[in-house]
């Protein structure tokens, strides 16, 4: 490395770790809303993340950044440049371009819109009060479109947005893609449907004590190797991961004491999403690569644990003794065959976090749909209940019986989270392509798991997917774990071949 490219270096590393330290305390702030902050604290909380926002937004923007981009840009710099500050250059460049379009006011004014409406959302959940959250949405979804304009696209304003969560994906892409997969989920569930053998969950539905479902969640998440000297689990309405650094990351769960899986799923779920956040290599802290490559992959990862791995036979063999060292009289007489078989029950659900691995994108294509329509304006918001019910009645065959079943069930939308439910089945495509590579690569896997083994997947999944943080794009990760890049059909040979089994079909 040059003399001259040196400083230039190491002033934007000292200028982008403070965007990130900045941003991880707003990130605090956020997670002490969801889980302690008293619910008066909601409007002064609103200003604080606000005001973070714009000193964020302040700092990424600031002019000496662009100069600093561009002199290490110029071709006699960049080919001084080790491999890995070469993709912080490029990463960096592409956030602060982003950042650049957006005018302070208006981020400001998101953050302030959202934080509020994280708080009326919350309440207006509890009292099933469609009419008191559908003013502060139509504010949301009002400055995302200005967000979009302001950033520009190509094809339509949900690329904008959708390209801050999964780079590089489009509207064009996605359409084609979650249209096949609809269409083959739609089979899949009608096929399942008139199977002469079906599946019985009762096992699942007694009484199992909170605080012994909590105590056991942690056993599989130490299983799995989440560390508790650097991350914790705390309660909340929605369940969710958060990483202040890979020494610092915390998730949430919330538990059913009638519905078994209620906690242990959300636990390995966000325990998915937690490994990858520990497992970021130590030499990218306080730098802009040290975090996930995209919504999509971080999905990926806690859907391979939950779904692959979790709701699998051989996790079964292994935990179900450890579950009835806790519920003894809930297990008793309780096999692996028949835990299976109950966590993997099929059917047309109202909520999404609960829903199946056959179901489940259904829910999120139906979100994808409502959104672009949404931000389109061609659906007013006063109108979304009643659409929201008529799609869940043409997709899953259901419809909510309140708004808070329906339409008031997620938070992202509260949290101008536009763009971001597409992620959730792209990380179930991805992770099915990931397992298949994971199967390949370990003939014994099955066996492996059973003993409790969990090590293997963890220390695959660090090599191939963790090591690399954001140096890389979403196709590119793919392609180096697994030999090929994103293919879509995996997920779909996965879901027939496993429900077959388990059904008959």
């Amino acid at each position: 490395m040059s003399s001259s490219t040196r400083p230039n270096l190491r002033e934007l590393r000292e200028r982008l770790a403070e965007v990130v330290d900045l941003a991880q305390a707003a990130e605090l702030l956020s997670w002490d809303q969801e889980t302690m902050m008293p619910p008066r604290g909601a409007l002064y909380r609103a200003t604080q993340l606000a005001a973070l926002s714009g000193i964020i937004h302040e700092r990424l923007t600031h002019p000496r950044v662009g100069e600093l981009l561009a002199e290490l840009e110029e071709p006699s710099q960049r080919a001084n440049l080790p491999v890995i500050d070469q993709a912080m250059v490029r990463v960096s460049r592409r956030d602060y371009d982003r950042a650049t379009k957006l005018p302070p006011a208006l981020v400001r004014e998101l953050a302030l819109a959202t934080t509020e409406g994280v708080e009326i959302w919350r309440q207006a959940r509890a009292a099933n009060d469609w009419a008191s959250f559908a003013p502060a949405l139509e504010r949301i979804f009002h400055l995302k479109r200005q967000e979009a304009r302001a950033i520009g696209y190509s094809g339509e304003p949900y690329d904008a947005l959708l390209d801050e969560f999964e780079p590089g994906m489009t509207v064009a892409q996605l359409v084609p893609l979650f249209g096949d997969l609809r269409a083959a989920t739609i089979d899949l569930l009608g096929r399942i449907e008139r199977a002469p053998r079906q599946l019985d969950r009762r096992v699942l539905e007694q009484s199992w004590d909170t605080a012994k479902q909590l105590a056991f969640s942690e056993d599989v998440l130490r299983q799995m190797g989440f560390d508790f000297e650097a991350g914790r689990q705390d309660l909340s309405t929605h369940p969710f991961t958060t990483s202040f650094g890979p020494t610092d990351v915390r998730i949430t769960t919330r538990a059913d004491q009638n519905d078994l899986p209620v906690a242990l799923y959300a636990s390995i779920h966000e325990g998915g999403h937690a490994l990858y956040d520990q497992g970021l290599p130590a030499a990218l802290g306080r730098n802009i690569l040290g975090s996930g490559a995209s919504l999509g992959i971080h999905e990926s990862q806690s859907r391979l644990w939950e779904n692959f791995l979790g709701r699998g036979r051989p996790f079964w063999e292994f935990a179900l003794p450890k579950l009835a060292a806790y519920f003894p009289e809930q297990t008793r007489g309780v096999t692996p065959e028949a835990m299976t078989a109950a966590v993997n029950r099929v059917g047309r659900s109202l909520v999404r976090v609960e829903a199946d691995e056959v179901t489940y994108n259904l829910h999120i294509i139906l979100r994808f749909e409502l959104e672009r329509l949404l931000l389109r304006g061609e659906l007013p918001v006063a109108d979304l209940p009643v659409t929201w019910n008529e799609t869940m009645r043409e997709y899953l065959g259901v419809v909510p019986p309140t708004n808070s079943l329906g339409v008031l069930q997620d938070t992202h939308w509260a949290s101008g989270l536009i763009g971001y439910f597409p992620t959730y089945s792209l990380g179930n495509l991805y992770a099915a392509q990931l397992w298949h590579a994971l199967q390949r690569d370990y003939p014994d896997l099955d066996a492996r798991l059973a003993r409790g083994e969990f090590s293997v997947v963890l220390d695959w999944l660090r090599s191939r997917i963790h090591s690399v943080g954001r140096s890389l794009l979403p196709n590119q990760i793919l392609e180096r774990a697994t030999g090929e890049p994103p293919n879509p059909t995996y997920l779909v040979t996965y879901l027939n071949a496993k429900y077959r089994a388990l059904y008959g079909v």
